[in-house]
């Protein structure tokens, strides 16, 4: 429960070229039968806030519940703390959320949002947050592009929770936030990481937005949002057989950036495929290599690729959902 503030305020070289092609075309096999997953990763609801519901005297996000529901219901004082704003990062229009002071009954009322639900019971200044959206994966963050503009020493706060029922108990399996005090008056992008508690994959996602997210709240605080959207950075897992070898999707400039530990980096042979099995991208070896290499694919169509690291007798390749944001 969340309460409202009452008050005012990758041998030989045929063998290599034959493990090679092996391997990437076991790797599209699976791209293939699990096509519909990888293609359908989860979606963000109207992550860019393009789309408005009109509930005749207020409109919400489409896919998102807000306050502005049992605020619009008080006569006279009725207001709306979460709004469409034609400032935005793309498209045409983004979400406004907006800290306001409510007279009757007196509450300072956080801009808040979630893909979920919520249950406000305005008298007593609380509300119960539930449901949310599939989730057909683990994503790694919450990314996206925000303007803060605080009063009074205000933070904004910006979460992502993910659970799964287990016998009919819902259960947090990973969660995620961002926040910050700082005036931002230019749209800039936030991270919010995902930190899993356990190994059991999600089957709901939640992500809320509050324009205040401490109990003293300063009227006049804004937060806008846009161009939400889950990002799958892949990273050193001391369980995996690849270990030594990192790779870190950077979305906003379009590149891959692998580190690996070879005794011999020099070699690193680096290729990106698409699914047709041509080469889109690649780093040839080169001397005095270090153990780090970007490969960019800005101008990829967004979908599934594969990319391939030869280093001497041995060739790791692996599947990735690549698209710019």
């Amino acid at each position: 429960m969340i309460l409202l503030h009452g008050g005012t305020g990758c041998g030989i070289k045929d063998e290599k070229m034959r493990i090679r092609k092996i391997l990437r075309t076991i790797l599209l096999s699976g791209v293939i039968t699990t096509g519909s997953v990888l293609m359908g990763q989860t979606v963000i609801p109207n992550a860019g806030f393009e789309n408005w519901t009109s509930y005749g005297n207020y409109f919400n996000p489409t896919g998102w519940d807000t306050p502005n529901a049992e605020l619009m219901q008080i006569p006279i004082f009725g207001f709306t703390v979460v709004s469409r704003t034609s400032d935005h990062h793309s498209g045409s229009y983004a979400v406004k959320l907006e800290t306001k002071h409510l007279t009757i009954p007196s509450l300072d009322i956080p801009g808040f949002m979630t893909c979920g639900n919520i249950d406000i019971d305005l008298q007593s200044g609380s509300f119960i947050l539930s449901g949310g959206v599939p989730v057909f994966d683990s994503p790694t963050h919450l990314k996206g592009f925000f303007k803060f503009l605080p009063k009074g020493g205000d933070s904004c706060a910006i979460g992502i929770s993910l659970t799964r029922t287990v016998g009919g108990i819902i259960e947090t399996v990973g969660a995620g936030s961002f926040s910050t005090r700082d005036t931002v008056a230019d749209w800039t992008p936030f991270s919010a990481w995902i930190a899993y508690t356990g190994s059991l994959p999600p089957d709901t996602m939640n992500i809320i937005a509050l324009s205040s997210a401490q109990e003293d709240m300063t009227i006049g605080t804004i937060l806008y949002l846009d161009d939400l959207y889950l990002d799958y950075t892949v990273g050193r897992d001391d369980e995996d057989r690849d270990n030594g070898i990192a790779v870190y999707d950077d979305r906003e400039t379009g590149r891959l950036m692998i580190f690996y530990d070879f005794l011999h980096p020099e070699y690193a042979h680096i290729r990106l495929f698409d699914l047709a099995g041509r080469v889109v991208t690649e780093s040839r070896p080169v001397p005095g290599g270090s153990g780090r290499t970007i490969i960019p694919y800005q101008g990829c169509r967004t979908g599934v690729y594969i990319l391939e690291i030869l280093d001497g007798n041995r060739v790791y390749a692996r599947k990735y959902f690549l698209g710019l944001h």
